[in-house]
């Protein structure tokens, strides 16, 4: 199996952040190495448990970082962000159902593609705001940090689609005919979802 080797031409320069991205990597290294030997299933599952876990750690920790900066394209790196831990989470469940089906070489270059990618390409991008060598954007640290403290969810919304959503709200929190209408609604989405992620994990992942 091939796999890359860590080189400090992927540190961007911020220590907690260098040592999150290097401990990613090498626990993608370790899972292909799980696969690849065909150690026990309970080993691979918890190393993609263990995988998954630390992006988000590592992910929400960069997300309040770039808060902090008033990062300017929080909201596009955030999507880059939820793309892979989508990934991630079809990985997982692609091998919950299908074990035996896993390609490992599929898998270590995805991740480490994807990751070395993003450090490269879009990390990159925020690093002068984190260090403040560039001013950034103070109503993004002011709008995200208030949510933060509130603890409400925050989701980003296109300004035009602002009162469909404060619609969709009201009916969900509403026990009327509409809003069980919504709930059959949102169920049918969340298999659809599940079909297209296995389908993606399948494509992906799969032998």
């Amino acid at each position: 199996m091939k796999f890359k080797e860590w080189s400090r031409e992927f540190e961007i320069g911020i220590a907690a952040i260098d040592n999150d991205h290097q401990t990613l990597f090498n626990t993608i290294r370790q899972l292909g190495e799980h696969i690849k030997e065909a150690r026990r299933e309970g080993r691979v599952k918890a190393t993609i448990n263990a995988l998954q876990l630390y992006v988000d750690e590592h992910f929400e920790r960069e997300e309040r970082f770039m808060i902090r900066a008033g990062y300017p394209d929080y909201v596009a790196h955030r999507k880059e962000h939820d793309s892979f831990r989508d990934a991630i989470a079809s990985l997982r469940d692609f091998h919950a159902k299908s074990p035996t089906e896993i390609d490992a070489q599929k898998i270590v270059s995805f991740l480490e593609d994807w990751l070395l990618h993003h450090i490269l390409q879009i990390d990159v991008q925020y690093k002068p705001y984190l260090l403040g060598e560039k001013e950034g954007d103070p109503t993004i640290t002011q709008r995200y940090q208030a949510n933060a403290a509130a603890q409400m969810v925050q989701i980003p919304c296109p300004a035009d689609k602002e009162q469909q959503v404060r619609h969709f709200i009201k009916l969900i929190t509403d026990a009327s005919e509409e809003g069980m209408l919504v709930d059959q609604a949102v169920e049918k989405i969340t298999r659809i979802q599940k079909n297209r992620r296995d389908k993606k994990a399948s494509e992906l992942f799969g032998k």
